[in-house]
């Protein structure tokens, strides 16, 4: 038994704890594993996995070079991510590309967290449970950690970044914050001033260690100020007394957190700035603050109702492509979003708890509101860190309805049922992440009709050619070119996937000896093609394919087209003169034969020169 009142219990009391937690940790990662076992036989995708892994040089092993530009580069992504490389060049080092290897570390990953978390929601509750005897609290907090854990570990929008290669660091980010929490909680109640020191510098290492390695938790240190409110109970009665002598005391030891966040938000945004043209910050001509004001309003309200109802899954979402922000669910959204502020607001006196989940809500989710960028997507991932929160409010509610055994019994049970239908909808989500074909496939479905879709056709075309699948590859490209055609919004941003695809169409039906369609298809090409390069290499070829079907004639305008863009490039005077000899135009003829003589010369006498 227990002795009340002495904090302490009796060695059976103890071993009997310890053997409950230790079943409950065995179950819950036998859960996991069962659950997402299936990623171990999935491949790299194209879906960033060659840009971030397969085809990036720098990631190729943890080399002084490498690390170098890890520290250094601001151009290659629109984030700053050090540790994030390394974390794909360790894995480059010790499993180069087997996809099995690195998924299973994805899974491994996934693993710690869920066991992390646990011991992170166990801290919480036992800290509210603080007054109550040691065993009923060991009890309390095993149990609602459990199912807290649980939760979060098989919602199918975990499921991005456990079957995703690239989204590891998504598993690391939470796994550093995770870190971050319990030691930061073991500081407020350590024994000693250097036990707390010591707790304190894990704490800031681990934070600064999430951000560096991907900056998703970069306004998360609210969730300091929230574990003040609960279980420490220690927050202002009014919402003002936050800014007075005593309120004040409860910043001093988040300053070194806030600096570290604004270092490294200082870092991002400069990031941002200097990336690749792809990824550099929407202008507001382009995309008004209006607009942006309700993308952030949806993707707030989304991530309140989305862990809930994790239905029709996707790599991407086509809501946020080319919306209108008046749109029904826009509005709906604006108003939840105010509604919940002004509520929450007004209840701070009565239920502090609710304000401070709000906030935490709204800032653990600001990087990822899109309010710099277009198109955006809720992404299943973004959910990764976000989704602890629930997973605490999850923990305190059974805390909280501990007293009344059939409530309790009531709210495990309905959670229980709702975690084994996660387990369910997670086994089915998890082969969609197998390998390109059916990552692209899923996204078409998902897009149904929405013009968004043309760059995941595009892709599946070009897969579908090269694993030999033509009528696929075929029926591909031309979706892409059908819905791209759609969009709305090329003005805010442009592809080129149309003359992209029409090439390809044209080099198919070219191979299979379909010259009419061919010489269709490279007409629309040239059509929309912008780039000087290619705008003569289909002009040669448009040429060549007419000339194979007698109509030579059609191929002047593409020619004429292609010399004025590119008026010193020989083969194209030297096709012109050909064609206009053909239709008799002998006097024009002559004046392009003698260009591309000249040229030739030019040619040779810098070759001389210069040798």
């Amino acid at each position: 038994m227990a002795e009340q009142g002495t904090g302490s219990t009796s060695p059976s009391c103890s071993n009997s704890s310890r053997a409950s937690q230790y079943v409950l940790v065995a179950s819950l990662l036998s859960i996991v594993v069962l659950v997402f076992r299936g990623v171990l036989g999935h491949e790299f995708l194209h879906y960033d996995d060659a840009l971030n892994i397969r085809d990036n040089p720098h990631v190729s092993g943890l080399t002084w070079e490498n690390i170098h530009w890890m520290l250094t580069d601001t151009s290659y992504a629109p984030r700053y991510m050090p540790l994030g490389w390394m974390c794909y060049a360790l894995d480059r080092q010790l499993f180069g590309l087997n996809s099995q290897l690195w998924h299973a570390g994805n899974l491994l990953v996934h693993l710690l967290n869920t066991l992390l978390l646990f011991l992170l929601l166990r801290e919480v509750v036992s800290v509210a449970a603080r007054d109550r005897e040691p065993a009923l609290r060991e009890k309390m907090s095993n149990w609602c950690g459990a199912i807290g854990a649980l939760c979060w570990a098989v919602n199918p929008l975990r499921v991005e970044t456990v079957a995703w290669a690239s989204a590891r660091i998504y598993g690391v980010v939470v796994l550093f914050a995770l870190i971050w929490l319990i030691a930061w909680l073991r500081a407020q109640s350590a024994p000693t001033a250097r036990q707390r020191r010591c707790y304190s510098w894990i704490a800031l290492g681990a934070y600064a260690a999430s951000l560096l390695t991907y900056p998703l938790a970069l306004f998360a240190p609210i969730l300091l100020l929230a574990l003040d409110v609960f279980p420490l109970r220690r927050a202002p009665v009014n919402l003002s007394g936050w800014w007075k002598c005593d309120g004040r005391k409860l910043w001093r030891d988040k300053v070194p957190f806030f600096l570290v966040s604004a270092a490294i938000l200082a870092v991002t945004v400069g990031a941002r700035i200097a990336a690749d043209d792809r990824f550099r910050p929407t202008a507001l001509v382009e995309f008004g603050i209006f607009s942006r004001m309700m993308q952030a309003c949806y993707v707030l309200a989304y991530y309140v109702w989305k862990p809930w109802a994790p239905f029709e899954l996707s790599a991407a979402y086509p809501t946020l492509h080319g919306f209108n922000p008046l749109g029904l669910k826009f509005i709906a959204s604006a108003a939840f979003v105010v509604v919940t502020s002004v509520t929450v607001l007004c209840l701070y006196r009565r239920k502090p708890i609710l304000f401070a989940l709000w906030i935490c809500h709204a800032l653990i989710l600001l990087p990822v509101l899109g309010l710099s960028e277009y198109p955006h997507s809720a992404f299943d991932r973004y959910s990764h860190l976000h989704g602890v929160l629930w997973s605490v409010v999850i923990a305190g509610g059974l805390y909280a309805l501990w007293e009344s055994e059939r409530r309790r019994q009531i709210a495990s049970a309905v959670l229980v049922g709702i975690c084994v239908a996660f387990a369910f909808l997670s086994s089915a989500q998890v082969p969609v992440w197998k390998n390109t074909f059916t990552i692209y496939g899923s996204i078409v479905d998902r897009f149904g009709e929405n013009p968004g879709r043309g760059r995941f056709d595009e892709v599946l075309g070009v897969f579908y050619l090269r694993a030999g699948e033509t009528n696929k590859a075929i029926t591909s490209l031309k979706n892409a070119v059908h819905y791209d055609s759609r969009r709305v919004d090329r003005h805010i941003y442009v592809e080129q996937i149309i003359p992209r695809c029409e090439r390809r169409l044209a080099e198919i039906f070219l191979s299979n000896g379909d010259l009419p369609n061919a010489a269709i298809h490279f007409e629309a090409a040239l059509r929309t093609e912008e780039q000087p390069v290619y705008l003569v290499a289909l002009a040669l070829k448009h040429s060549a394919t007419l000339t194979k079907l007698s109509r030579e004639s059609e191929a002047l305008p593409w020619l004429r087209k292609a010399v004025e863009v590119a008026p010193e490039n020989t083969a194209l005077h030297r096709e012109l003169g050909t064609v206009l000899q053909r239709l008799g135009n002998d006097a024009e003829s002559r004046r392009h034969f003698e260009e591309e003589r000249r040229l030739k010369a030019v040619e040779a006498g810098h070759t001389v020169r210069s040798g």
